[in-house]
């Protein structure tokens, strides 16, 4: 089965519970290994990597080198040989005149030690001991990349990590620039905290002045990743960055500025001398200065990396950060010499007054731009730069700081507005959608003005509809300063949903806020939006109308705010109220009009978790009684279905628990027939609705606790082991599938047991792995004869606790709707083309590892499926006032639909599914159809 997700694990009644067994760990590697070999056998392949590694005696250097490619692709071998193997390796390297093939066994080694397992510290003994009389700079550079790869795959000892320490210090002195670049890595990884704080990190940063620029990069890097293992960064290296960042090769320059940032976020406070002054200066300012001034550099990766920084200098001080958005210095930026300074500056230059001028002998300042201000002449108007860059990616990156500074600094917040509104008209859609997403991040510290609004407004016209929902997102996020301004939103937003209708959803959002936002400006527009003449009675207007709708919900969010606008409604709008708030309870609010009842609101904290620890107490006590026992557990999936539906903050919950019940209900039928009874429905069914069930219990739930892993792997085990029982009793097809699979999820589960020695097992899996850990040989009927009596004579599963974090994989639908294509609006296509079907679907709790498992399934009334993976750009997370969505994603593509001729259109059901399993989807919402006609070509005469 898939990866198990997590799960809860219940506790029984006092008087049901056991002692617990000691499970014990079923050695993963061993039932790795019989399955593996089960798979090789099949194939005829060897298993032996001593049969390879013995043709390595008379090979050529050629043969040879081809033999370890082929250890390499391989790696499936007995993991006892391992040992002798190495040690045979390291005897062929000693006598191997061919340096590329000395290389490729120090690779192997690595090969070994990260994909195998194998005990890293003999490898690292072999290959320290074999790099002592090595001779080729090449082999021994590979020898640092190999020790660097065995130290990350395990924890070596204090003794190890020296031995690596030491031998990367004596390889340091070494010709080579390349040995010299792996030593310095090997100690920016490895060095000991406590030891790099007194020499290493010394050691390391003189090689910034390697004549070699690879090294001189490696050494800045080396330095930054000591940093991030918790050694302290002295101020002293700012000098020695700051010289870097006018290197010649751009490796060196990216990593002197990473270095430059990372001292100014660490000593913010530190006072540094101006160049040339004596006048100091905070370090984050002048940290800031320089990253500004890489935003001029030559280079679009470095251009790019320095407007991403500027984003994390969020404690910059005011006038450095304000000088960023002005190309001309300002005056605070000057430095500012005394009288005497300039006096003794004009005196040590050797001119005299004539006395013909006037006034020629008046102190005269320098205004060489390196030398008057604090930051750099090219530092100045960075942002502005950086916004006007032919690359978008350096545009994309000063947008994106320039957010991250405005949400630390509300009067940069203010200042910075005129500059993202002209992003709007930017040529790349990803640039206008980062300003707007940007402008969003930032409303609450600004208010909109008319002209800026124009600009905004304009854009909504963009035939990108993800421009148009994020300028909709953004101007019911921000605020406008008069009257005049919020008819003008209004007008614009009206007459673009006329344009394009699609856009129905994300307009009724953007009303609804702006509506709750602007309740007073709102109120003194009320007559004119509702058309409502102080003398004469207008025309009931149309409530099914999209603009008289947004209309309704932006003046109905308003009275939540202000109640007194209820008394200036007429009554047709009170009418239309109860008529929206019944169709659109999620954008029209509840008010106090027409005798509307408060509603009834169930939370997971009271009502609900209330409800289900009830019901789970009450199937506890029947869990003697098998037939109420299982009458309480079908009727309790009715009851958390409804519960699923009526309290969304309880719908994880509800929902997994009912899974969960369904599956222990299958298991039961199933249970029965493994003990020779004869049950209502089909083996078969029942077998592959609970397969179905324990994918969905791995797959679609999410936030669950160790205890939650354990019940669903547990639950995984016994329907496993129920389905090897139950074919072999069936002997119509073979059984060497479930076998192996009932051992990986035991072995899965046994190492989960390991790893979390808190959790403790149930006694049907503490049993059955005690007999797979006794099996020898793991055929199919050997397994079966010694699991047969544990599963026919299981007790019943434990309820799961009332885990409220729980959420559940889920998609909506939005486009398209039965309604907009029903009997009377038909897609009709030539027979053999095809029709594309605009499909738009939100999904909730989607994980970032299933985004490639996501499909469109698409069903013919002929019963023909056609499973489509959607591209990945068609997914996106779903953006809010506060950023982007962590877990809620929007799926916006084109189904395209495709068939033969028939005689009448018929329905086409279409949903979303994740593929856990070749040929096992999980549908994450109920199918839409849509009615589809292929017509006949039509022949001309």
């Amino acid at each position: 089965m898939a990866v198990a997700m997590k799960r809860s694990i219940s506790e029984v009644t006092i008087s049901l519970q056991e002692t617990p067994l000691m499970v014990p760990q079923i050695p993963t590697h061993r039932l790795y290994k019989r399955i593996r070999r089960n798979a090789c056998n099949a194939n005829g392949t060897l298993t032996s990597i001593l049969s390879y590694v013995n043709m390595l005696e008379e090979a050529s250097s050629n043969e040879a080198l081809q033999i370890l490619l082929k250890i390499t692709d391989s790696m499936h071998f007995d993991e006892t040989e391992f040992p002798e193997a190495v040690s045979k390796l390291a005897e062929h390297f000693q006598r191997e005149p061919e340096s590329a093939v000395r290389v490729k066994i120090l690779s192997l080694f690595a090969d070994l030690a990260t994909e195998t397992g194998m005990d890293g510290q003999q490898l690292i003994d072999e290959v320290i001991k074999l790099l002592k009389t090595e001779q080729s700079a090449k082999v021994i550079s590979q020898g640092l990349n190999v020790l660097e790869k065995i130290g990350k795959s395990f924890t070596p000892s204090v003794s190890y990590i020296n031995k690596m320490v030491f031998f990367a210090k004596v390889k340091l002195f070494s010709a080579s620039h390349n040995v010299q670049r792996h030593a310095i890595l090997l100690l920016g990884v490895f060095v000991l905290v406590s030891d790099a704080e007194k020499e290493s990190l010394e050691l390391i940063g003189k090689y910034t002045d390697s004549p070699d620029a690879r090294v001189r990069a490696q050494a800045f890097r080396s330095m930054l990743t000591l940093g991030e293992r918790g050694v302290h960064l002295p101020p002293s290296l700012y000098p020695r960055a700051c010289v870097s960042l006018t290197d010649d090769y751009e490796c060196v320059r990216k990593e002197a500025l990473n270095m430059v940032y990372e001292l100014g976020v660490r000593h913010p406070e530190e006072m540094i001398k101006v160049q040339d002054s004596e006048q100091e200066v905070r370090l984050i300012d002048d940290a800031f200065g320089k990253v500004c001034s890489a935003i001029c550099d030559l280079s679009m990766n470095i251009r790019t990396q320095a407007a991403e920084l500027l984003g994390g200098m969020t404690m910059v001080s005011d006038e450095f950060l304000h000088q960023t958005l002005d190309k001309k210095l300002m005056s605070n930026m000057r430095k500012k010499r005394s009288l005497h300074e300039r006096s003794a500056a004009h005196f040590a230059s050797g001119e005299w007054s004539s006395g013909k001028k006037w006034a020629d002998d008046a102190p005269k300042e320098v205004v060489s731009a390196d030398s008057v201000s604090l930051m750099a002449s090219g530092a100045c108007g960075a942002l502005v730069q950086g916004l006007e860059d032919e690359f978008l990616e350096v545009r994309t990156a000063s947008v994106n700081s320039m957010c991250k500074l405005a949400l630390k600094n509300p009067l940069f917040a203010v200042t910075s507005l005129d500059f993202l509104v002209d992003m709007f008209n930017d040529e790349i859609e990803e640039v206008r959608l980062r300003a707007i997403y940007s402008l969003t991040a930032i409303s609450r510290h600004i208010i909109l003005r008319e002209d800026q609004l124009e600009t905004m407004l304009s854009s909504l016209e963009d035939y990108s509809v993800e421009v148009r929902e994020g300028l909709h997102l953004m101007l019911g996020a921000c605020k406008v300063s008069t009257k005049a301004c919020l008819t003008l939103v209004v007008q614009k937003v009206l007459d673009v949903l006329l344009k394009y209708p699609e856009d129905r959803l994300s307009t009724f959002g953007c009303m609804q806020r702006v509506g709750q936002k602007h309740p007073e400006l709102c109120m003194s527009i009320t007559p004119q939006q509702l058309q409502d003449h102080p003398f004469f009675d207008s025309a009931e207007r149309d409530v099914e109308d999209p603009a008289y709708v947004c209309v309704l919900i932006m003046l109905f969010n308003a009275a939540q705010h202000l109640p007194a606008m209820l008394s200036v409604f007429p009554e047709t709008t009170i009418k239309h109220y109860a008529y929206l708030r019944d169709t659109m309870p999620n954008f029209v609010p509840r008010l106090d009009v027409g005798g509307d009842a408060k509603e009834l609101n169930l939370t997971g904290s009271t009502g609900s978790r209330q409800f289900l620890e009830t019901l789970l107490s009450n199937i506890q006590r029947a869990y003697s009684a098998p037939q109420a026992r299982q009458a309480l557990l079908k009727a309790a999936q009715d009851d958390l279905d409804r519960l699923a539906e009526i309290d969304p903050a309880f719908s994880g919950t509800a929902n997994f628990t009912s899974v969960f019940f369904g599956a222990q209900l299958q298991m039961e039928q199933l249970q029965l027939a493994a003990t020779g009874l004869s049950i209502k429905a089909p083996i078969k069914e029942c077998l592959l609705q609970l397969i179905k069930k324990c994918l969905m219990l791995q797959n679609l739930f999410n936030n669950l606790t160790n205890d939650d892993q354990l019940l669903v792997k547990q639950m995984c085990l016994r329907a496993s082991a129920l389905n090897l029982v139950l074919i072999v009793k069936d002997r119509s097809q073979s059984a060497l599938g479930p076998c192996q699979l009932l051992l990986h999820i035991a072995s899965d589960a046994s190492s989960f047991l390991h790893e979390n020695s808190s959790v403790i097992a149930d006694t049907f899996t503490s049993a059955i792995m005690v007999k797979l850990a006794t099996v020898g040989d793991p055929k199919p009927g050997r397994v079966f004869r010694e699991i047969l009596p544990i599963v026919q004579t299981a007790a019943p599963v434990v309820i799961p606790q009332i885990n409220t974090n729980i959420k559940m994989c889920k998609a909506r639908i939005i486009e398209p709707t039965e309604s907009s294509y029903s009997a009377d609006n038909v897609i009709k296509v030539t027979a053999g083309l095809i029709a594309a079907v605009p499909f738009v679907a939100e999904l909730e709790n989607l994980q970032q590892s299933q985004r490639q498992d996501l499909r469109l399934k698409i069903k013919y009334p002929d019963q023909n499926v056609h499973i489509i993976v959607p591209r990945k750009r068609d997914l996106k997370k779903v953006m809010t006032e506060e950023g982007e969505s962590e877990s809620h994603w929007r799926l916006r593509t084109k189904v395209l639909l495709s068939h033969g001729v028939w005689t009448e259109a018929s329905t086409v059901e279409i949903t979303i599914c994740l593929s856990v399993k070749p040929n096992n989807e999980l549908e994450l919402c109920k199918p839409v159809k849509v009615h589809f006609a292929p017509k006949p070509v039509k022949r001309g005469l």
